[in-house]
This record gives structure tokens, C-alpha cells and sequence, in this order.
């Protein structure tokens, strides 16, 4: 018997250099497929185009992935944003070549700025043509550079495998934006490669030493005025985040896309932070001696105090620190973290009279902050105030609703007036793009098709995407757009009169957005008081359709505006 080992020495050849990779007869098209089920994704947003259509066709021959096709390539990365913010996983887009990336650039953008993972694949010129004067030719990585964390170009079939997965982990970890662009033919060739399953580790909860949660604790308790700023990174660890909340007795703000993972109405509770938050938070925070930051990076200086102590714990290590200096920083899963803190503030020795006097400071803040909204929040007339809005939007939608708030003026309003009952929030963040409430109120629905939706959106920001509503009709999605009409760009128009500026370019001359509504295939009401916004609700929350209400609003000047 030959020695194979001798043999392949002496060839010198490495010992698996004839080993082959396994074909398992999969076009990249399927294999793309394959692979996106395999890391749990079942929902592919996206716009048709001459570069994808062989990608379209292998979706149309399996039934574990569920394409959802929109009108505008923006709106359809919008959804894989808001789809990715809903689920804590992977929102996948694709389109074309040329304008059908540069369309998506706005959605992608917006996971972007929210730090979201969303991967984007779309369609390119045939090979022979790249690089060349060809119709519809954009040099897609350098497009894509600025958002996206990994972009690259498929040159060959079997380099799908390994950059597909590389994708797939960097959207998957990091929250980044991932873009795979393919020449429009290569998607019907095969592929050489194993078809990878998503690995558990990859999201292996990040377990903090006990000893460093020990530190981080005893410097907390020493606190005689605490406050928690609360972000999307508790999710998981509500009770226990209330729980600590009320052990140590701390006064506690929410960002935005957090608001509902704190009860509204609980004592301890001040409300959001910034121009959309409240002023007891900002009050609070100037008057606290330990500010806890729980899973957020929103920080903005102008409601913000300088110099107070603050601890910090996230995840991510490089949330830690953004923006202020720190007395500590913690790394860790909060899911892990805070049942820990929380057991710990129940064993430990309290002042009691010091934590008495600070919860009746919350109290007295709290107090004065609730007489100020319940005047603001209970005027009467029409067209209505956006307070009163947010009023009886907050007692009108179910409490398991799932709510979408566009960018504007409303968006303030909603922060400082709407009372969340549980409801979760999707919202752009920190790319602020106009148009993000109807395409993301369509990803909800698909989600979670159980549970209401409801997309709030100013007269400026509905404009953008407001042709996805014939999305929703033509998929028989019931949901609810609140269109606020204030027949003006509020904010800047607002801020524009307050600083001399002519106000050009903020005024609007609105379509008859009921009339729009019903041609795009939904329902339109009209509201002009509360009595009808409240009916128009209960209406249109059981409608088997889409529904648009569009609402009177007048347009107050949002306080602490400038330029």
C-alpha cells in the first residue's frame, strides 16, 4: 500500500489540496436564499428591476421567504430598517442596479444612523459591462461607501459563500448596514459552497464579572440623588429595571424608542429627554448626583447637565462614554446586569431619609410637569392643538399597538403628550427622514399581523412615501395612518418666524389626503375635533382595510426652539 503521506510530500502539496467543495446544484439566486433562511429571515423587501429579476424568480419558487414588493426602493429599505429595529435580527432590501441603489440610500441611511443590521443586495450591470457607458451603471461600492459597514461586488459564484455569511455576521452583530451587489445574470449561476446555518454563539449573551457589577453597584448606592436614562438596550429587563428604579429610589427619563419600556404613569417616572422630552427630566438631571445610563447613547448637551457623576452600561463598548465623560463604564448584557442590581439594592442598607427626600423632589417636579401637560394636553378648539392630539391618540390606540412615528413637529408632541400605555415605537432615530412612519407601519403589520399598527406622520413627512398606501391596500394590510395638517413644514416654519427669516418654502398646499386615500385603495376620514378624531379611531382600528385620518392641527411653536 502507497504511503499517501510520503506521496504528498514529495509533491509537496498541501494535505487536503485535492479535497473539492460540496455542490449542492444551487444557482445564487437559491443559494441566497437558502442562506437567509437559515439565519431566521423570512421577510425581503424590495422594488423590481431589470438587474433582479432572476433573484425575483428563485423567491417566487420557494415559500420559507416572503417577498414583499413596494412601489419605491427608499420605502422598501425604510421597512428592512423598521423590520430590523422590530425584531433585534437581520431586515433584507433588494432593487436594481443604477437609481434602484441610490433610491434605497435614504432607508439604508436611516439603519445607518439607528445602527440597525440590514443587508442590501442588488442587482448590476451584466459583467462584460461594468466599468463601462452602460445604462443604469453606478460603481455600487463607492455609492454605498458611506453607509454601509461591508460593500462588495460578486466576481465569481463561489465567493457568494464566504461574503454572504461575512454580511450576514457583520449586519447580525454589529447593527451595520451589509451590501452585496450581482451582476444581473450571475444570480441563475451555480455555486460551489456549503450552505452555512446561523451559529448561537454569535449571540452569546456578554456576561459581566460579578466582581466589576459589585464596583459599579457600591457606587450607585452611595448616590443620595439618583437617576436612570433609560434606551433601547433594557429591553428584555423591564421588571427588573423597575424594580431597581423603585430599590433605589431614582428618578427616571426615557429616550424616544424607549418610552414604552418604563411605565408613564409610575411616580418615579419624569419622562423623555431633549427638545421632545420633558423639562422635570432636564430639572432632575441638573439637581441628580448620579445619572445611571441604562443601554442608551442619546445625549443631547443643551438638556443635559455638565460635570455630573455618570455610570454607564451597554453592550456595546463603544456606546460607552459618547458625548460626556464618565465615573464608570460597565460592558454587559443588561438581561444579565440588571436582575443582578436589582437584587443587590434589595439586600443593601438604605438611607431612608435621604431617599425620602429625593423621591418627594421627583414627586414635586413630576407634579408640576403633569399640571403643565394637562393644560397643554386638554385645550379645546379646531383646528386642534397637536397636545390634544397626542391626547387622544395615547387613549385611543390599544396598549399592545405598534406605533410608527414620522419625523416633524408631530414627533415632538408625541414624546412630550403621549401617554404610552405599552405600546412599542418605531421611529428614525437619529437620520430624522421624513417619510419613515408608513413604510415601517407595513413591516410592523407583516410582523406581527396580530397586534394594531398605527403610523403617525405630519403633512410634510406623509408626502414622501404616502404611495406605499396602495402597498397596504394591495396586500389587504389594516392599518392606521394619523396624517397631522397643519398645511406647513411646522418646526422650520416656526423657526423661521421667530428669527425674522422669511418663511419660504414652508407652507403647504396639501392634496385632499381622504380623496388620496380612498384612490390608492384604503379608507379616508376627516377629523376636525376630538369627539371625531376619537370616533375616526375606534373606526378605523377595526377596518379590514388601510385607513387614513387625516387631522385638523394647528401649529404651536415647539418650546426651546431655535435655529
Amino acid at each position: 500500500m502507497p504511503d499517501l503521506l510520503q506521496e504528498r510530500t514529495d509533491k509537496q502539496q498541501p494535505v487536503n489540496a485535492d479535497m473539492k467543495m460540496p455542490d449542492l446544484g444551487l444557482t445564487v439566486a437559491d443559494y441566497i436564499l437558502k442562506l437567509l433562511v437559515n439565519w431566521g429571515i423570512s421577510r425581503i423587501y424590495g422594488v423590481i428591476g431589470d438587474a433582479n429579476l432572476l433573484l425575483l424568480d428563485a423567491i417566487s419558487r420557494q415559500r420559507d421567504i416572503r417577498y414583499i414588493p413596494f412601489l419605491d426602493e427608499n420605502a422598501a429599505a425604510l421597512a428592512a430598517s423598521a423590520d430590523a429595529k422590530l425584531s433585534g435580527g437581520v431586515g433584507a432590501v433588494i432593487g436594481t442596479s443604477g437609481p434602484g441603489l441610490v433610491n434605497m440610500l435614504n432607508g439604508l441611511g436611516d439603519a445607518f444612523a439607528d445602527r440597525v443590521g440590514v443587508l442590501a443586495i442588488t442587482g448590476q450591470v451584466d459583467a462584460p459591462k461594468i466599468g463601462l457607458h452602460t445604462k443604469q451603471y453606478v460603481q455600487q461600492q463607492l455609492t454605498v461607501a458611506p453607509l454601509a459597514a461591508f460593500s462588495e461586488l460578486l466576481a465569481h459564484p463561489d465567493a457568494l459563500p464566504g461574503l454572504l455569511q461575512h454580511c450576514l455576521i457583520m449586519s447580525s452583530l454589529q447593527g451595520a448596514v451589509t451590501h452585496l451587489s450581482i451582476p444581473k445574470l450571475m444570480f441563475a449561476e451555480k455555486v460551489k459552497g456549503a450552505v452555512l446555518p446561523y451559529s448561537a454563539h454569535l449571540h452569546q449573551p456578554l456576561l459581566a464579572p460579578e466582581k466589576e457589577v459589585e464596583e459599579v453597584f457600591h457606587l450607585m448606592a452611595a448616590a443620595i440623588r439618583p437617576m436612570l436614562l433609560i434606551g433601547g438596550g433594557v429591553y428584555g429587563a423591564e421588571p427588573d429595571t423597575k424594580v431597581f428604579a423603585e430599590e433605589m429610589g431614582a428618578a427616571v427619563a426615557t429616550t424616544m424608542p424607549a418610552k414604552h419600556l418604563f411605565p408613564n404613569s409610575h411616580p418615579l417616572y419624569a419622562g423623555g429627554l431633549g427638545l421632545a422630552g420633558s423639562e422635570a427630566t432636564s430639572l432632575l438631571m441638573r439637581e441628580s448626583d448620579l445619572i445611571i445610563i441604562l443601554g442608551a447613547t442619546w445625549w443631547p448637551e443643551e438638556f443635559t447637565p455638565q460635570g455630573v457623576n455618570m455610570i454607564q452600561i451597554d453592550a456595546a463598548r463603544e456606546n460607552i462614554g459618547i458625548g460626556h465623560g464618565l465615573l464608570r463604564g460597565l460592558v454587559g448584557d443588561l438581561r444579565d446586569i440588571m436582575p443582578r442590581l436589582a437584587s443587590m439594592a434589595k439586600r443593601r442598607k438604605k438611607n431612608e431619609e435621604a431617599k425620602s427626600a429625593w423621591k418627594q423632589r421627583i414627586s414635586e417636579v413630576r407634579n408640576v410637569w403633569s399640571e403643565r401637560l394637562e393644560q397643554e394636553t386638554t385645550q379645546a378648539g379646531s383646528p386642534l392643538a397637536p397636545q390634544r392630539i397626542m391626547r387622544d391618540l395615547s387613549e385611543s390606540i390599544p396598549g399592545n399597538a405598534i406605533i410608527a412615528v414620522d419625523t416633524g413637529d408631530h414627533s415632538i408632541w408625541f414624546n412630550r403628550c403621549f401617554d404610552n400605555r405599552g405600546q412599542r415605537l418605531l421611529l428614525s432615530g437619529r437620520w430624522r427622514t421624513l417619510g419613515f412612519a408608513l413604510p415601517a407601519a407595513i413591516a410592523a403589520k407583516h410582523a406581527f399581523p396580530d397586534q394594531p399598527v398605527v403610523a403617525i406622520a405630519g403633512d410634510g413627512g406623509v408626502v414622501q412615501t404616502i404611495m406605499e398606501l396602495k402597498t397596504a391596500a394591495a396586500q389587504s394590510i389594516p392599518l392606521v395612518l394619523v396624517v397631522i395638517n397643519n398645511n406647513a413644514y411646522a418646526i422650520e416654519k416656526n423657526r423661521m418666524e421667530l428669527t425674522g427669516l422669511d418663511t419660504i418654502g414652508s407652507k403647504l398646499d396639501n392634496p385632499d389626503f381622504v380623496r388620496l386615500a380612498e384612490a390608492l385603495g384604503g379608507i379616508g376620514f376627516r377629523a376636525h375635533t376630538s369627539e371625531e378624531l376619537r370616533s375616526c379611531m375606534e373606526k378605523a382600528l377595526q377596518s379590514d382595510k388601510p385607513v387614513l385620518i387625516d387631522v385638523s392641527a394647528s401649529s404651536p411653536t415647539v418650546p426651546h426652539s431655535k435655529i
